[in-house]
């Protein structure tokens, strides 16, 4: 007979987690006690099988066909295993790479012809590539790169550490083994935010722009995102505490996956909610091993972009959700301040899950500030050949 996990309830949850796993309501109501259940606590619950030849099962229910930007990024997929030279010592990750379906509008180039714009995208803690199709779909007219983060999707882990230093060093050997250069750019989503940019912070290659999706701002252990920073600190350290087979069940428990959807989808389109959901069934368990995910999990909650936001002095556009659970007003107004050169596009009716509930929206901000960066490097080109020589 196997055992039932359960930890704290998720305020609102419960009901819904009991089509997930039988009577987890009783279960936890008996756990909490009488009163309503605190809006900062999570649920955890997994089904724990102690026999060892069994393994969980993973299949995902069966899903409705991919939004139609997800099937088109597809038609556009090449992937190929690159290897990276790591301070750490060698290793490989898997990059995704979309050639344009369609010819750019012309950018405002000397000649008035159209540079063949290149974006480096990075995905979110727990995702991979997968995440950015949608986004991917939308950008037609762009050659894109996505590469899989070391422990995630078909990436293998790092021979050393996964902390966000060690993953601004992989993106810079990814940019440098597929020939970006300074008229190129770079996104991030979430986690992807903070990697890209400590990437630019830290590291002299220069970008025509740095998007940042969905941008982590605030501290997680301060303020008002301190109370759910608690519960998933909790989720975390029992994972970590348990041996390691019922650990991983619980990384991948799917009541523990209702509880993240139910918290971060904002969208009201049963269509899309769908989508989300699946994409997360799918993909938000394919991580490598239990050290690679915890290790990821303390580098995407210890670290912000605000913190080295002075340190970035490219071009940068800040695409945010009115809704998004992730951030504050407070701790994007600091993120704003030290980032002078920033512009600002705020979605309505979005939350933190922008990629997936408005990839449309996200990529015409792309692909304005994409143009803004062809007239920029247009004008230094223009600067260059106009300056007398010496």
């Amino acid at each position: 007979m196997g055992h039932l996990l359960v930890v704290g309830c998720l305020d609102g949850v419960a009901a819904r987690a009991s089509r997930v796993v039988p009577d987890v309501c009783d279960v936890a109501a008996q756990s909490m006690g009488p009163g309503p259940a605190p809006r900062a606590a999570t649920l955890v619950a997994v089904h724990l099988d102690p026999r060892p030849e069994k393994t969980p099962d993973l299949t995902p229910d069966p899903a409705p066909k991919p939004a139609p930007d997800h099937a088109a990024a597809l038609t556009r997929e090449r992937s190929a295993e690159v290897r990276l030279d790591l301070a750490d010592g060698p290793t490989r990750v898997r990059v995704h790479r979309y050639a344009a379906a369609r010819r750019p509008e012309a950018g405002g180039l000397p000649g008035g012809g159209a540079r063949r714009r290149r974006l480096l995208m990075v995905h979110g803690f727990r995702g991979d590539h997968h995440g950015m199709l949608r986004l991917v779909g939308h950008l037609d007219d762009v050659d894109v790169v996505v590469p899989d983060l070391p422990g995630f999707g078909a990436s293998p882990p790092l021979p050393g550490s996964h902390t966000v230093e060690a993953y601004a060093e992989v993106l810079e050997a990814v940019a440098a083994a597929e020939g970006f250069d300074a008229g190129d750019v770079v996104l991030g989503h979430s986690f992807g935010s903070v990697v890209v940019a400590h990437h630019a912070a830290q590291h002299r290659r220069r970008w025509s722009g740095v998007v940042l999706v969905g941008p982590i701002s605030d501290e997680l252990f301060a303020g008002p995102l301190l109370p759910g920073a608690l519960a998933t600190e909790a989720y975390y350290r029992l994972a970590a505490s348990l041996p390691e087979r019922a650990g991983v069940a619980v990384l991948r428990s799917r009541l523990a996956l209702a509880v993240t959807d139910r918290a971060m989808i904002t969208s009201r389109d049963p269509t899309v909610c769908d989508y989300i959901r699946d994409q997360h069934r799918r993909h938000f368990g394919g991580f490598a091993d239990r050290r690679t995910v915890l290790e990821a999990y303390r580098a995407s909650s210890r670290h912000t972009v605000t913190e080295v936001a002075d340190r970035i002095t490219d071009p940068v556009l800040l695409i945010t959700g009115v809704r998004d659970p992730m951030t504050t007003p407070v701790g994007l107004g600091r993120l704003r301040g030290r980032l002078p050169q920033a512009r600002t596009e705020t979605l309505r009716g979005v939350g933190h899950l922008i990629h997936y509930e408005a990839p449309g929206a996200a990529a015409a901000a792309v692909r304005r500030f994409l143009a803004d960066g062809a007239r920029r490097l247009a004008s230094r080109r223009t600067d260059t050949d106009l300056r007398p020589s010496s």
